[in-house]
């Protein structure tokens, strides 16, 4: 059983909890089995009407939790009926009492709420490899529950989160009021091509599953798969965009270029922005974010591997830690990549100071002015490469002693 951390708030949390806004026609219910050393809520569950429309990505993990065995078996069904959450055990690892306690918890929640499909999907987060308690776990869901407020279930799939991630955007189509409230969890296991997270957007306009597939993959790659804590990618990472389609429109939509849902994209392109960032920002120890942009890079790939390698890299994030101007490190972490750099045109900035040029240390900027600089809790480091005109960005964190003190006691 992971220990129940009770760590202080990150200092690069927002203010305040998140005001969460239902979403039509999903009903929201929390429980706790004990799934920790302390009582807490540890599952969420989210019923929605029948054939609500659901799309999904995964980790690329080559190891990955039975849940997202399941997952993507019913996906191909295109619809969503029950979402069910848990914190505490990531059921990764655990063999056939894995896989069994999967299909022991869509049969429960089936008959806890009345649903005749399979179409329940199911996501775990916690410790790898320890046998998955089934038992507490139906035990809890069998019970009947008040629906509670939105902010409960950002709450419930926690685990090192020292913060609740939730945010909701309201969008006109159609002269209608649609509704998009997402949450998500993560803190450590944390690398850009997923990252160690849940994310859950959901969503109340009738768009089928082949609109939110779209949706889903035109915004994951420039905000999940475009954060880094450790490095480190997960065995259960997961995204998924449901919707209840309660409301209503004139004519079904058959594309996402379609000009009536121009500011409900804006909209969904902030809740996936902000969920990210918000992961970024409990990075476990953390105490700056940093946000890497690569300017005119040759191609996308070339300027997604500078980003990474610089986001990734062990010694870029002490330094900026310790506010060390040692830029030299971004030298280090660019060119590990062995992708050929043009020494001459490469500029590297951090905020607003020009730190090389023509191959060179800028003469006109100190150590005391970069120092000070990364003082700051938000720090900008642009790599401008000048030979095209691609660019990629990424926020990671620094890397602090109490990352290690949190990861050297995770199950005791």
């Amino acid at each position: 059983m992971p220990r129940d951390f009770s760590l202080k708030k990150s200092p690069l949390a927002p203010a305040n909890e998140p005001k969460l806004l239902p979403v039509k026609g999903i009903n929201l219910y929390t429980f706790s089995a004990g799934l920790y050393s302390s009582k807490r809520d540890d599952i969420a569950i989210f019923i929605f009407p029948k054939n609500s429309s659901v799309a999904e990505v995964f980790t690329r993990s080559s190891i990955r939790s039975c849940t997202l065995d399941w997952n993507e078996k019913i996906l191909k069904n295109k619809k969503i009926h029950a979402l069910f959450v848990n914190s505490g055990n990531a059921n990764t690892f655990t063999g056939n009492h894995g896989k069994q306690s999967v299909r022991s918890i869509t049969d429960q929640i089936k008959k806890t709420y009345a649903i005749n499909d399979d179409n329940i999907f199911v996501a775990s987060t916690g410790v790898i490899g320890e046998k998955f308690p089934i038992s507490k776990v139906l035990k809890s869901i069998s019970r009947p529950q008040i629906s509670k407020k939105w902010i409960y279930s950002a709450k419930a799939i926690m685990t090192t989160d020292t913060f609740p991630k939730g945010i909701s955007y309201t969008s006109i189509i159609e002269g209608k009021k649609v509704t998009i409230t997402g949450i998500s969890k993560g803190s450590g296991m944390i690398e850009p091509n997923m990252a160690t997270m849940l994310g859950f957007i959901f969503i109340d306009a009738d768009f089928g599953s082949d609109i939110l597939k779209k949706l889903l993959n035109e915004n994951v790659s420039h905000s999940f798969n475009s954060i880094s804590v450790d490095g480190d990618e997960s065995t259960n990472d997961t995204v998924i965009l449901a919707s209840s389609r309660a409301i209503k429109f004139k004519k079904p939509f058959k594309s996402i270029s379609d000009k009536r849902i121009d500011d409900f994209k804006k909209k969904l392109r902030k809740v996936f922005m902000t969920l990210s960032e918000l992961i970024v920002r409990d990075g476990e120890g953390a105490t700056k974010l940093i946000e890497i942009n690569i300017l005119r890079a040759k191609n996308e790939k070339d300027a997604r591997t500078f980003a990474k390698s610089i986001a990734n890299s062990s010694l870029v994030k002490t330094a900026i830690h310790g506010s060390d101007p040692n830029w030299g490190r971004i030298i280090m972490a660019l060119g590990k990549t062995y992708i050929n750099i043009n020494s001459k045109k490469l500029k590297i900035y951090f905020g607003k100071y020009l730190v090389t040029k023509n191959g060179l240390a800028n003469p006109s900027v100190s150590d005391n002015n970069l120092s000070s600089y990364l003082k700051n809790k938000n720090i900008k480091i642009t790599i401008d490469l000048g030979v095209g005109s691609k660019s990629s960005r990424v926020i990671t964190c620094d890397l602090t002693k109490k990352y290690i003190d949190i990861n050297a006691s995770y199950k005791t």
